[in-house]
């Protein structure tokens, strides 16, 4: 999702060391983190880092690109400035220079500098996503990336930036999903609140979308009162739905992941268009939630519920959204709000296995850049960051700097307890291959899966299985134009 934000359009600059006192007065008001110049385990992260010094020549230059993703706001940019000087400061070999772009404008800005040959070093924030649409002309950091301490990474979030037997990323900024649920909806029918730990069980039945389907249709209520397990129940007066995937409903890999796991739009081959059985089963269970069993809103109601943000509209029972949620969920705007709340892990899928659908962003490096151990060492500072990730409102990567990040969040949601071991539990399901991951012709067969979603979500009476076959037949005619 992207939240609205303001913008800045900047040049190149380069920023003074004066400004590192701005990245440690942000550090102060935000909690004890480490000062900008260190990394995570308090040592200078000019030393964690490969050598940059040329000898006594000039300080080699490197453009950091941001606009991407996050990053532009306002607020972020000048502890973006702060990081930027005090990694000058921290070595004299390299001068890092920051450039923010107007996030409406950066994928077309730096596609334009790419092609005349003016492309910058490092690029970044970026999600999954938008990384797919440069992942070809990325660095392989593979060379580089055994001089950085990564202990303190799930190795499964590692993999998540293989591509193409590439490692086009560090694992930065992550935000896995899981149940955001209203306890206030719970209690009102007096069922018994989610799990939330793996493994354990819902009122005697092993936590899989069929329990979660059995739940969800009890919390599906209409106008009279009758839920959607009732004779009685009025499909078309539905005033309160059991379950959504907010922000993420017209992407069919993303639907398909949700319900039916990890998988690929793409062969083994890298060709071949396909979409595998457990991705069927996934769109088949969000199809016929929304139109057979009605506790998954369409978009008709998804629309009415708060403007699409309808776990906010609290009417919604159980959302499966992502750690970036905590951005609009209570307190926010909507009425009436959602004032008691909590998260809770997800449910088995028919695999048998967990698979927690991974958002993250990252910081990579162009393959055209003329100094790569430089920009890997830049790269490497910045990725080590507390107050990068702080300012971004993401889950830190690194283990040691997440009790910081989510004491920020306990004071947000005071008096609200909510149990942010969730949140940790499902990082170690991420989805991979990512549902934002690497297809030829990329933005055209994004959008082709996109528009699969949107047919979804709101045509009733489809063929399912004949509209995905035919699916199918024109991703390969995209990937074959590629």
């Amino acid at each position: 999702m992207e939240t609205p934000r303001s913008v800045t359009r900047r040049r190149p600059v380069r920023v003074p060391a004066f400004l590192t006192a701005v990245a440690l007065a942000v550090a102060a008001c935000g909690g004890a983190t480490p000062a900008a110049s260190q990394t995570a385990s308090g040592t200078p992260a000019a030393s964690a880092t490969p050598a940059a010094s040329q000898g006594g020549g000039e300080p080699v230059e490197i453009e950091w690109f941001v606009g991407l993703g996050t990053g532009e706001n306002e607020e972020q940019i000048p502890v973006e400035e702060a990081v930027v000087a005090a990694f000058n400061e921290s070595q004299d070999g390299i001068e890092l220079i920051l450039t923010v772009v107007d996030n409406t404008e950066a994928s077309d800005t730096l596609a334009t500098r790419i092609a005349a040959g003016d492309a910058p070093d490092i690029i970044g924030p970026i999600g999954i996503r938008g990384l797919q649409s440069f992942g070809d002309q990325l660095l392989d950091l593979s060379p580089y990336i055994g001089s950085v301490d990564l202990s303190e990474i799930d190795e499964a979030l590692i993999d998540v930036y293989k591509v193409d037997g590439k490692q086009i990323g560090i694992p930065m900024a992550v935000y896995p999903s899981f149940f955001y649920y209203n306890k206030t909806l719970f209690d009102e029918a007096e069922l018994a609140y989610p799990p939330h730990e793996v493994g354990e069980q819902y009122e005697g039945q092993d936590w899989t979308w069929d329990t979660v389907r059995e739940l969800a249709m009890q919390l599906t209520v209409d106008g009279a009162g009758n839920d959607a397990t009732s004779a009685d129940f009025d499909a078309d007066d539905i005033v309160q739905f059991g379950l959504d995937a907010q922000f993420t409903e017209n992407d069919a890999r993303a639907w398909a992941t949700i319900f039916g796991g990890s998988g690929s739009a793409v062969a083994d081959d890298g060709t071949t268009a396909q979409w595998p059985d457990n991705w069927r089963e996934g769109l088949q269970y969000m199809y016929d939630g929304i139109w057979t069993d009605h506790f998954i809103p369409n978009q008709t109601a998804v629309q009415a519920l708060a403007d699409g943000n309808t776990f906010q509209s609290g009417r919604i029972a159980m959302d499966v959204v992502h750690q970036w949620y905590t951005c609009c969920v209570y307190p926010g705007e909507g009425e009436p709000q959602v004032t008691d709340w909590d998260i809770a892990v997800l449910p088995e899928g028919p695999d048998g296995n967990i698979t927690s659908k991974l958002h993250a962003d990252t910081i990579g490096i162009m393959d055209t850049t003329e100094n790569p151990e430089q920009a890997f060492a830049a790269l490497s500072f910045l990725t080590q960051s507390p107050e990068l990730i702080q300012i971004w409102g993401a889950m830190p990567a690194i283990e040691s700097q997440r009790a910081d990040f989510f004491a920020g969040l306990d004071d947000r949601f005071a008096p609200l307890e909510i149990d942010w071991n969730v949140s940790t539990l499902m990082l170690a399901y991420p989805d991979n291959p990512s549902h934002e991951a690497f297809m030829p012709n990329f933005p055209e067969a994004d959008s082709a899966n996109k528009d699969l979603g949107s047919k979804i979500w709101t045509t009733p009476d489809l063929d399912l299985d004949a509209e995905i076959d035919a699916h199918v037949e024109l991703l390969q005619g995209i990937f074959d134009s590629n």
